[in-house]
């Protein structure tokens, strides 16, 4: 019988970046779809054993383990003390040096330069995206340095980069065309936790919607467009078009302070009040329910790497009314509209032609999408193993 391969994944549960939580338990998805004989263990990586229990109850995958990440400093004895500090006073360093714990894994994933596991440990970069290249007005200096010479760090190595997308490829070769690292495309297929549980017209009732609404479940960061969709909703109050948006996620963003502020501040300057709704970062459970009775997702976002939303809505055969991104295009091509995401009079008559009529939806089954996933993600395991 072959050994299952032992590969090691970070996580953590941040509110601020859930999709970042998401994308590794997605993987964990894909992973379990496979024939029982090719399901590796899985190490999770994270700061602490909470976590861990998070990722187990979502995955129900048979073959997980704890490691916890960052090690905790390694202890020394009361004679390893004594020798390190007389050796200090001799030759200014410690004689005795501990590492910290390391993993029993082949395998590390998204690994950053300047993890403390071993060098001789296999490991795979990840970068989402290049949005600091596409939208830098959104990036403090700091910030798109910081990016950059992490990106540069990877690039020099001989190790595998995995994107999420042929675009985000595109603009890797076109940003370092002498890179050493190898490039790996692997488009993420999402998962959903049971909501079958969740009443539709409770939480109409809850959060004060009809029946007819769209949805736009997106963080509110600034990238993410949530202005234009309140200035096509202001076109449309002036046609008498009534019309309901209910819009969940973090209200915080920390690369622009006052993104949510001005939002409130231009619903209240132009009285759209009774269009919109704001629900707050909700559970993915009563947000997935939400998302499955809409008339359609709004997706208005100025650029993505691999977009979730648009993986929810494919799964739950959801219409989109999205952004004309390349990587949206690359996503889905049925059951979508797509839009200029910096014309609002062209949003507000997509959203007026959706409201009076009922998009034709093909069903499509997404099964194999996580299917796929999880082949393609063991492709990358045997690659570098």
């Amino acid at each position: 019988m072959v050994e299952r391969k032992r590969i090691g994944l970070k996580f953590s549960y941040n509110e601020n970046w859930i999709a970042g939580t998401y994308y590794i338990l997605n993987i964990i998805h894909a992973l379990n779809t496979l024939n029982d004989n090719e399901k590796p263990i899985v190490v999770i990586l994270t700061e602490k054993e909470e976590n861990f229990h998070i990722v187990k109850k979502e995955t129900n995958y048979p073959y997980l383990a704890y490691f916890e990440f960052p090690s905790a400093a390694p202890k020394y004895g009361l004679l390893e003390r004594i020798l390190n500090k007389g050796s200090r006073m001799i030759s200014g360093k410690n004689i005795i040096i501990k590492k910290p714990d390391q993993p029993d894994i082949q395998f590390l994933f998204p690994k950053q330069i300047r993890d403390e596991i071993s060098e001789s440990l296999k490991k795979i970069h990840w970068i989402p995206d290049f949005q600091e290249e596409h939208l830098p007005e959104y990036f403090s200096k700091e910030e798109i340095t910081e990016r950059k010479d992490f990106q540069k760090e990877m690039t020099a190595t001989g190790d595998v980069v995995v994107l999420s997308s042929e675009d985000a490829k595109s603009d890797f070769l076109r940003l370092y065309p002498e890179a050493h690292a190898e490039t790996f495309v692997l488009p993420f297929a999402v998962s959903h936790p049971d909501f079958s549980d969740q009443n539709i017209e409770e939480l109409r009732s809850k959060y004060e919607l009809p029946q007819l609404y769209f949805f736009v479940p997106n963080q509110f960061w600034a990238h993410k467009n949530h202005m234009l969709v309140l200035k096509a909703v202001r076109i449309l109050k002036e046609r008498n078009v009534d019309i309901r948006i209910a819009m969940t996620g973090k209200q915080n963003d920390y690369r622009n302070a006052d993104n949510f502020k001005n939002i409130k501040s231009y619903v209240k300057e132009h009285d759209l009040d009774n269009y919109l709704r704001f629900l707050g970062f909700i559970s993915r459970e009563e947000q997935l329910c939400l998302m499955k009775h809409a008339r359609a997702i709004i997706q208005p976002s100025l650029f993505e790497g691999w977009s979730t939303v648009v993986e929810d809505a494919k799964l739950l055969n959801v219409f989109l009314i999205l952004s004309q991104l390349n990587v949206h295009k690359e996503q889905i091509q049925e059951n979508a509209h797509f839009f200029d995401p910096y014309n609002e009079n062209e949003l507000a008559s997509v959203l007026e032609k959706y409201a009076n009529t009922k998009p034709q939806l093909t069903n499509k089954s997404y099964k194999d999408n996580v299917i796929q996933f999880g082949k393609r993600f063991m492709t990358l395991v045997h690659k570098v193993t």
